[in-house]
């Protein structure tokens, strides 16, 4: 009898703090003049909870909800990392390689002709590639011929066709960190010719099916696109598409038959082109808290997941770009934030990484405590103001205030 009791008081409880979490992000989404919001939250290796707000597509008027999937932007390259692990603990990727073995050419800084770029330093931004005033055109030829897009010896390769000086910076390898989406192309790559499979399929075949993920890194692999969110930005006062304005239908989907795998994996665009749900995300999240593991099963060996989430570039002012919020040192495809974030917005004592993505006008948080296996999932897919740091100087205000209201609700419980 005691136990019912205990049992409807804990139920009562949850669902009244469930309502006053709804109502939080709902006030927030209005403040700041979000156009949707996902948020979920997970402590002890589980989802705690979830909530949405807003519409999915302005014009239809329709809602984000739980099904709602996202382009994720930068996070993508998280994921895209915890998959190429694998490959790893199969020993069929060394991290420490000269990239240049895996792509079938001479990847080198034409400053620092005698400096190797590892396959390392792609995954930590600190090979100098740098995304000079070559790359848009060349992202541009990727994706608008899919069937037989450029190599991207084209691009790194002096003489090549989108080559431009500027594609690498002054620096040598691994001394200086600069964020360049161009890295996650070329490891999209090295997955290709490693494994001989389209990178998607990989993926799939690696994690999703594995954790019973229904996402895509392209919009034509998205089983109902009519979920999928449109991303949003301002312009003249206005809300505008800036990108997956699909309308619930793919009209003109791009034709991948005639690609060869291993030519140029930026076409399925790993370094930010993910499209998932926030709960499918969350399971993601939960295969790290796990050491690799998810429902009992092992998916990533514990070493990588803990090699992913170690500092391997501890950033200063001196040897790395300024981004702003998330500044901190650097795991494999981590953003490991800093002291001052514990005990300002985070609780006390913790030590959360992860990432972040932001493109079209979407905002996207994935961070969480491996040890104490707490985290927060944030994806927003416009904002009608403009981004501010918050005073702890690793989350925009809005995130702050999520990540406030997470704490003041109980859903934030890291154990310190």
């Amino acid at each position: 009898m005691k136990k019912t009791v205990l049992a409807i008081i804990m139920a009562i409880t949850l669902q009244s703090m469930n309502g006053q979490m709804q109502q939080a992000i709902e006030r927030i989404a209005g403040e700041y003049g979000l156009m949707g919001l996902s948020v979920v939250a997970v402590n002890d290796g589980m989802i705690a909870g979830e909530w949405y707000t807003g519409l999915r597509d302005y014009d239809r008027n329709l809602p984000v909800d739980e099904n709602t999937k996202f382009r994720i932007a930068s996070i993508s390259k998280f994921v895209m990392t915890t998959a190429m692990m694998k490959l790893c603990d199969q020993k069929r990727l060394d991290l420490d390689a000269d990239a240049s073995d895996y792509l079938g050419f001479r990847l080198r800084n034409p400053n620092h002709p005698e400096k190797t770029v590892t396959v390392r330093m792609l995954l930590l931004h600190t090979g100098s590639l740098n995304e000079g005033t070559g790359y848009d055109p060349f992202l541009m030829a990727t994706y608008n011929n899919v069937g037989n897009p450029p190599s991207f010896s084209e691009l790194f390769v002096p003489g090549g066709k989108y080559y431009t000086e500027d594609m690498w910076r002054k620096e040598a390898p691994g001394e200086y960190y600069t964020y360049c989406n161009a890295n996650f192309g070329l490891a999209g790559t090295i997955i290709e010719r490693i494994t001989g499979q389209r990178f998607e399929e990989y993926i799939q075949q690696t994690l999703f099916i594995p954790l019973g993920i229904n996402g895509s890194y392209i919009a034509e692999g998205v089983t109902d696109i009519n979920n999928l969110a449109v991303i949003y930005g301002r312009k003249e006062g206005k809300w505008t598409p800036g990108t997956d304005d699909y309308k619930g239908m793919m009209s003109s989907p791009r034709d991948f038959s005639g690609y060869v795998t291993g030519t140029n994996g930026a076409v399925f665009s790993p370094q930010g082109g993910l499209r998932i749900s926030a709960a499918e995300l969350a399971r993601i999240m939960i295969l790290h808290m796990n050491k690799g593991k998810y429902d009992g099963r092992r998916i990533i060996s514990g070493k990588s997941i803990r090699l992913m989430h170690s500092a391997q570039f501890i950033s200063t002012p001196a040897n790395s770009d300024n981004e702003g919020v998330r500044a901190g040192n650097r795991g494999l495809s981590v953003q490991i934030l800093p002291e001052s974030a514990s005990g300002t917005i985070l609780p006390e004592g913790s030590h959360f990484l992860g990432h972040s993505g932001s493109a079209y006008g979407l905002v996207s948080a994935f961070f969480f405590d491996p040890k104490e296996k707490c985290g927060f999932i944030f994806i927003t897919n416009g904002i009608a103001g403009e981004r501010e740091a918050g005073p702890s100087g690793s989350f925009y205000s809005f995130e702050e205030d999520l990540i406030r209201a997470l704490r003041d609700n109980g859903f934030l419980t890291c154990k310190k």
